[in-house]
């Protein structure tokens, strides 16, 4: 019966010998587990602030290029009102210039007919 109980004594030590390897690896899971957790919720932060930037960014740039297409269509205005403006005042110098010229010679026509044929 001794050696019943020594043996008793010696699997239950075994047992909690087992038991306190179990709790420890238990332990270091947990801790393995707690630290998983956090990398993910930082790569999960570094992500999000890496799209919001990128986000940012895209905007941006769809917003100057929008703007370019503005500023481009303002001058193409402001070219066709320049040459719309020139080419009219180009014509009115030569109206001006016939008509003051048909003028001038109607004048000279007149003041000779009148010098030299007139009545």
């Amino acid at each position: 019966m001794f050696d019943t109980v020594k043996q008793h004594g010696e699997d239950i030590e075994k047992l909690k010998e087992a038991d306190r390897r179990h709790d420890e690896r238990l332990k270091q899971l947990e801790t393995n587990a707690l630290k998983l957790e956090n990398t993910v919720m930082q790569e999960n932060r570094d992500t999000r602030s890496t799209m919001v930037q990128q986000t940012e960014k895209l905007f941006s740039i769809v917003d100057k290029a929008m703007g370019y297409q503005s500023d481009e269509a303002k001058h193409k205005h402001e070219q066709r009102m320049a040459k719309i403006n020139a080419s009219t005042n180009v014509i009115l110098k030569l109206l001006l210039g016939f008509t003051t010229a048909g003028g001038t010679g109607y004048i000279i026509i007149q003041h000779l007919i009148d010098k030299f044929g007139g009545n």
